[in-house]
């Protein structure tokens, strides 16, 4: 999914901020966090009929929200590896990339958009469409649109348990990207990407993980498969400073870059959650990703970039 988008110059990185509340904002650790995981909640009941069930639905929504972050870790979320965790939150990164020709370029929003747990251990993400801006040294080549819509993912959660007991998390998902972007920015190709996330606490220390693959359904002599896997290291201090960092990584298994390999080390720090009401949680973070490999090359352009800056703000509720 980065890789894919970084081969048309539009790495997905990273979520959005949401309206804020008309109370005073309070910058205290908020209950709930990685700290004080929600506790003893349980999963809602029903009382029959179809009118009825959807109408309990979205009345126990909150009390459903509660019971699935209950029985997880309250980790937080690294900058780019994509978290196995359930969320309910609205999401929004911006990418500023630099390209080893000289070229810039900036991805608003990132494709994260909403997250909402539908279930005890469901999650949809409906995502945002990244806008993307490439500048270059001369301003020959330059352009600015939208980019390929990451419009849909559906999570399950297979195993869980809070940090007081196994403190670990394992998921899989299936996320769908649509070809929406202007000419220089798209792929022309509907693409899937299933993956593998998971994750396991040590006190502070957490390590998370993904292993999946970008798989385009047309043009995949020229698109190629993608074996993508990301892992990062987060070390938990002072409530709500997430120091971390992820290598990403990723293999062409056929296509233009058929047998390349990809690499990013991405330092940074993730900090929240920050109480802004009694439901609404902010978190924001930045981290700068350089490539290790391979060599640069102009045809085709790998790696995608040579380094960039990410920003990530994130509104959970």
């Amino acid at each position: 999914m980065i890789l894919r988008q970084a081969a048309c110059l539009t790495l997905l990185a990273i979520p959005a901020a949401g309206a804020l509340a008309a109370e005073p904002i309070d910058l205290t650790v908020a209950e709930g966090t990685p700290t004080d995981t929600p506790a003893a909640a349980s999963p809602p009941a029903s009382s029959g009929g179809v009118q009825t069930a959807i109408t309990d639905y979205f009345d126990a929504w909150s009390q459903r929200v509660a019971y699935a972050r209950s029985t997880q870790p309250g980790w937080s979320s690294p900058l780019v590896t994509t978290s196995a965790l359930l969320e309910q939150r609205a999401r929004y990164d911006v990418q500023f990339q630099s390209i080893g020709n000289g070229s810039s370029t900036v991805n608003l929003g990132g494709g994260k958009g909403l997250d909402l747990i539908v279930g005890d251990t469901e999650e949809v993400q409906i995502g945002d469409i990244p806008y993307v801006i490439h500048e270059t040294p001369t301003g020959k080549g330059e352009y600015s649109g939208f980019a390929d819509w990451p419009a849909f993912r559906f999570k399950q959660r297979l195993a869980s348990s809070p940090e007081d007991a196994g403190d670990y998390v394992v998921s899989a998902w299936l996320q769908v990207q649509v070809p929406t972007g202007i000419r220089q920015a798209t792929n022309d190709a509907v693409t899937l990407l299933p993956t593998l996330g998971f994750g396991k606490g040590w006190g502070p220390v957490v390590i998370q993980g993904t292993v999946g693959a970008v798989i385009p359904t047309a043009y995949e002599g020229k698109l190629g498969t993608q074996i993508v896997s990301n892992m990062a290291l987060q070390y938990h201090v002072l409530d709500i400073l997430w120091p971390q960092v992820e290598v990403n990584w990723t293999w062409y298994a056929n296509g233009q870059r058929g047998g390349l390999n990809q690499v990013f080390l991405t330092p940074g720090v993730v900090i929240g959650r920050l109480a802004l009401t009694n439901r609404l949680k902010f978190t924001f973070g930045v981290g700068y990703q350089t490539a290790l490999a391979p060599e640069f090359r102009r045809s085709p352009l790998t790696p995608a970039y040579n380094h960039a800056w990410l920003t990530t703000a994130r509104l959970s509720f």
